[in-house]
């Protein structure tokens, strides 16, 4: 049983500072939240027009008087201008339940206030680092891109409060292993052309790699707002942290159209032992339906095996996550061709009113 006092001592200030939203916003994410990110974290912010609901304590002020600190807890609110109010970065710095479930009735009160039809989340923008949902009970906590990491006391909180689970996505652990696509007996590339457009050509072909995702991905890669502004932010932070060859397209020569693409996005919180990055995560590969069953997933990675999981280049990356839909059987099934083992789950979680 929660006393009075308790409920008394806490209070709700929601700001749109986003020096003050900075301070704070490691208290969501238990990731880092390194300084030279603050750029990319700040052009969603403005864009979506963010802001933070803080949790405060009152503390006595004897100890540090004037440089008292009471935020004990943070969700950041944003919107695409839609009915739909999205949420990221819960979270409160003692995991305590009682301080979880009033940041919890404050999120819906908030919702309910502005007239929101429905609540989703958490989706920590930019999701390309800080990605999104709840992680499942025996998950591995490895630092690692796009993966938050929390107890489970967070998702058993909003599931008590009429949240339920949207979507679920699984992380294969995968070794990079090295295909050459071309040896393989069963498949025929001649009418195929494997292209990295590089830090010049991808505007070129951003509109076709949006296209692509928008129209052939399944519902579940669709639950982020605004992909058009991901898009070009991804690639920007790829090529600022990873390599050129992590970005391509796959040319139909008969039809002159671009049929495939892909992504891998670098894990930016893991190094070897000579400071190097060394581990991606399998981001986002999509096939136009008219050209699927025809090897064209194999070719994609093959050709990127050999350039990024290749001993002899000088970028090798040894190891990866590959992010699953937990419906998408076949790609499940692929992963776990390849050696991968699930590793990690997250939830992402909706209320509607």
């Amino acid at each position: 049983m929660v006393h009075s006092t308790q409920k008394a001592e806490l209070s709700i200030r929601i700001t749109e500072k986003l020096d003050e939203i900075l301070k704070y916003l490691h208290l969501g994410i238990n990731l880092p939240i390194l300084p030279e990110l603050h750029k990319y974290v700040l052009v969603d912010f403005k864009s979506f027009k963010a802001k933070a609901i803080l949790l405060e304590k009152e503390i006595n002020k004897n100890r540090f008087n004037k440089n008292t600190d009471k935020v004990v807890g943070i969700v950041i609110v944003y919107d695409d201008q839609g009915s739909t109010l999205y949420f990221g970065y819960f979270g409160v710095y003692d995991h305590d339940a009682y301080k979880i479930e009033f940041l919890v009735n404050e999120l819906i009160e908030y919702a309910r206030r502005n007239k929101y039809k429905e609540i989703r989340g958490p989706i920590n923008i930019p999701t390309v680092i800080y990605g999104w949902g709840f992680m499942v009970e025996g998950s591995s906590k490895d630092l690692f891109v796009g993966c938050p990491i929390n107890p489970p006391i967070y998702q058993e909180t909003f599931l008590k409060k009429r949240f339920y689970v949207k979507f679920e996505e699984d992380r294969y652990y995968c070794v990079g292993l090295k295909l050459d696509p071309h040896k393989l007996p069963s498949y025929d590339f001649t009418e195929y052309e494997y292209i990295i457009p590089g830090k010049e050509g991808i505007w070129d072909v951003i509109d076709e790699i949006l296209r692509l995702h928008i129209e052939y991905q399944p519902p579940s890669a669709q639950i982020t707002p605004k992909n058009s502004l991901n898009l070009k932010f991804l690639v920007d932070f790829i090529f600022s942290y990873g390599r050129e060859w992590m970005v391509w397209v796959v040319y139909h020569k008969p039809t002159e159209k671009i049929v495939a693409s892909g992504y891998l996005v670098p894990n930016i919180f893991h190094t070897d032992k000579h400071g190097r990055l060394d581990s991606v995560s399998f981001h986002d590969w999509v096939v136009d339906p008219n050209h699927r069953r025809k090897g064209l997933a194999l070719l994609m990675y093959g050709e990127t095996s050999l350039r990024g999981f290749n001993r002899k280049t000088k970028s090798f990356f040894r190891w990866g996550y590959w992010p699953v839909g937990a419906e998408n059987i076949a790609n499940q099934k692929a992963a776990q061709k390849m050696g991968g083992f699930k590793s990690k789950t997250h939830l992402i979680l909706e209320f509607k009113f």
